[in-house]
C-alpha cells in the first residue's frame, strides 16, 4: 500500500488511479473527527437500487447477502457502524456500492467486513475512528466522490468520480484488503492517522 502526498488536493478531473492515498497537508481536519460524526449505531434505510441481494439485521450486526459474484448498488440514509458493532457484506468475490443519500456523515467506529469489494460513497464526509476496522477480500473505497451506477454495474471503471464535495475522508483505524486495493478519495483531503494496508 503505497502513500502519496499531492501539492494540491484531488479534484474529479484528476485520475484516482494514479494513487492510492492522498494524504491532506493539513492535520486540522482531525479536530471535527470525534464531533461533526455523530456515529449511528448501524446503516439505516438500505435498498437495492440495482443488482439484488438481502439486508438483515440483528442486534449489534447487520448482514448484507449478494449472491454470487455480481455487483450492486445500494442506497442508504445513513451509514454508520458504533463502536461494538459490525457490518458484513457476504458478497463472494463481487462488489457492492454503498451511497449515502441523506445528509448524515459516515463514522466506522465498529467492524466492517467484507469477502469482496465494498465501496462507500458519502458526501458528507467519512470517518474509520480509532476503534473502527475495515477488512476486505476486494477493494474498499471510501470517497465523498460519486461513482456512476451503470459504470459500475457493467463492470467499466468505477473510479471514474464526479462531484463537488469540500468533505474529508479521515482514517484514525485500521483499513485492510487481503486481496485488493484501498483507495481514500477526497476532492479536498484525505487523512491518514492510522494503518492501511493491502497486496
Amino acid at each position: 500500500m503505497a502513500l502519496s502526498s499531492l501539492p494540491r488536493p484531488v479534484t474529479s478531473q484528476q485520475s484516482p488511479r494514479r494513487i492510492r492515498l492522498l494524504i491532506g497537508i493539513s492535520l486540522a481536519g482531525l479536530s471535527f473527527a470525534h464531533t461533526a460524526f455523530a456515529g449511528g449505531v448501524l446503516p439505516q434505510g438500505g435498498h437495492y437500487i440495482a443488482g439484488a441481494g438481502t439486508i438483515a439485521g440483528q442486534g449489534a450486526a447487520l448482514v448484507v447477502t449478494q449472491p454470487g459474484s455480481t455487483r450492486g448498488v445500494i442506497d442508504w440514509n445513513s451509514f454508520s457502524i458504533g463502536k461494538g458493532n459490525t457490518v458484513t457484506f457476504d458478497n463472494g468475490s463481487g462488489a457492492t456500492l454503498n451511497r449515502v443519500t441523506a445528509g448524515a456523515p459516515s463514522a466506522i467506529l465498529g467492524s466492517l467486513n467484507a469477502t469482496g469489494s465494498v465501496y462507500l460513497i458519502n458526501p458528507q464526509g467519512i470517518l474509520v475512528g480509532s476503534s473502527g476496522v475495515v477488512s476486505t477480500g476486494g477493494r474498499f473505497v471510501a470517497s465523498t466522490l460519486d461513482i456512476c451506477n451503470d459504470a459500475f454495474i457493467n463492470g467499466g471503471d468505477a473510479l471514474t468520480l464526479s462531484g463537488k464535495s469540500d468533505a474529508r475522508v479521515i482514517n484514525l483505524g485500521r483499513i485492510s484488503s487481503s486481496g485488493g486495493d484501498v483507495f481514500l478519495i477526497a476532492r479536498q483531503a484525505v487523512i491518514n492517522a492510522g494503518t492501511v494496508k493491502a497486496p
